[in-house]
């Protein structure tokens, strides 16, 4: 991997929680969580309704209002590291403007004040390695007056179509494959993770961040003890 002051920092700020070594075998970076039945083809043609209605954003942009952030840090990393706009485009829909398309989702999660989004993905198109600083979620908190040092925030992921050919999803040293519509996974919030579709089909991902509560459904899987 090329080395830039991103990853440099991030290596030594989380050392002693990842092991950093890309050839280990044998890992549980990921832990699943179970299936969420609903009735997906109808969220799907529900999405592409909305989607008639937004933009495409991307990864990559230079947005004027990221310019002092440290989220643009992360932007110059990828481009670093020959990331490019047309690479890395996706629509994403949000909980506070559809809440009914993400209220199940949301109930299901057992998370505290969650928020949730969702990211459809056409083919030729990638997240790149990156980890969620929960940024949005961490100031909407805030306000409310319900983050301290004790606060712990997790996230998350739906998967909204069946695994198809080309569809990747990567956590740590685990490669994500052949799910099923609903299957639901997780993944300590250090750890770094990527998707891509190079597929034939639009990839789509759904998003659930919110603060751990006793009953969340990770809460007595052995990667979080």
């Amino acid at each position: 991997m090329k080395k830039n002051k991103y990853w440099t920092e991030y290596k030594n700020k989380y050392k002693n929680l990842w092991h950093f070594n890309p050839l280990k075998k044998n890992t549980k970076d990921f832990v699943y969580l179970g299936n969420i039945k609903a009735d997906y083809e109808k969220i799907l043609k529900q999405i592409s309704v909305i989607e008639k209605k937004k933009n495409y954003s991307a990864v990559v942009n230079s947005d004027e209002k990221l310019k002092k952030t440290k989220e643009h840090k992360r932007i110059d990393s990828f481009i670093d590291w020959g990331y490019k706009k047309e690479q890395t485009k996706y629509l994403q829909i949000f909980s506070d403007e559809y809440p009914k398309l993400f209220e199940k989702f949301i109930k299901f999660s057992k998370l505290g004040n969650a928020t949730s989004s969702l990211i459809k993905q056409y083919p030729g198109n990638i997240i790149p390695w990156h980890y969620d600083t929960h940024v949005t979620f961490k100031n909407k908190i805030k306000k409310e007056k319900k983050l301290n040092k004790n606060t712990q925030i997790i996230r998350y992921m739906v998967f909204l179509t069946d695994w198809d050919w080309g569809h990747y999803f990567c956590v740590g040293n685990n490669v994500v494959h052949q799910w099923r519509a609903g299957d639901l996974i997780t993944w300590k919030p250090h750890v770094h993770h990527c998707g891509s579709n190079a597929g034939m089909s639009p990839k789509i991902t759904l998003n659930i961040t919110g603060l751990v509560q006793k009953n969340s459904l990770h809460t007595n899987k052995t990667i979080f003890k």
